[in-house]
């Protein structure tokens, strides 16, 4: 297989080259974490549930992926195969995409043509960068960079329209900030932290999730 941005996520401190079951288990075990904020936001929501199900249905899909997200990372920390990688990529690919229309539609009120734009974009730029950016640089994290840039934007605009969701955002992006130098240092660190620091690429990202999903739960009140 061809190395590209999403084939480089085999290399992590704590598991060290080792094949074995449990070589990572902080890894592994921190992936609960998106199990439990699938909780949180299903208490939330729950009360919603029947009357309201078509309205929030875009919420519900990201509830179903934070739990695909637990699910596939962590079957990824402890089978290592092409299989698992797919099995972690995709449910935040799914989470990433559903997100991004339903802020736009949500949040900043934009009509479905612009949405449709403004995807087809982020869509362009993350292709191009899967291709053309080596995935070896910054550990691997460069296959988040369009994430972060559209993130980025979108606070931007966000805070320019609605100002206590635009500080959220701008918080939240602050949280996807540290979690980037968490994961790309988690080789770095090895020699004198042999746990590394991936687990709190999870531990994080599971924060931010959930209060990603928390501002699209408050529009949809």
């Amino acid at each position: 297989m061809n190395q590209t941005t999403l084939t480089f996520l085999d290399s992590y401190c704590e598991r060290a080259g080792d094949a074995a079951l449990w070589a990572e288990p902080i890894n592994a075990v921190s992936n609960l974490l998106f199990f439990y904020v699938a909780y949180l936001c299903w208490r939330e929501l729950r009360p919603q549930a029947f009357n309201r199900f078509r309205k929030a249905g875009d919420i519900w899909l990201l509830l179903v992926a934070l739990i695909g997200i637990g699910i596939g990372s962590g079957l990824w920390h402890t089978y290592a195969n092409r299989a698992t990688m797919l099995a972690d990529v995709i449910p935040i690919t799914l989470f990433i995409n559903v997100y991004l229309i339903s802020a736009m539609r949500r949040v900043l009120g934009l009509r479905w043509l612009a949405i449709g734009i403004c995807w087809g974009l982020y869509q362009v730029f993350t292709v191009a960068a899967q291709r053309y950016l080596s995935p070896d640089t910054l550990n691997g994290s460069i296959m988040y960079v369009p994430t972060y840039v559209t993130l980025a934007v979108l606070a931007a605009a966000i805070l320019k329209k609605h100002a206590s969701d635009g500080l959220e955002f701008v918080f939240i992006l602050g949280i996807f900030s540290l979690s980037l130098i968490f994961r790309t240092v988690d080789l770095w660190v090895c020699p004198f932290l042999p746990l590394g620091t991936h687990f709190l690429w999870h531990v994080l990202n599971a924060v931010m999730l959930y209060r990603l999903v928390r501002v699209l739960m408050t529009h949809a009140r």
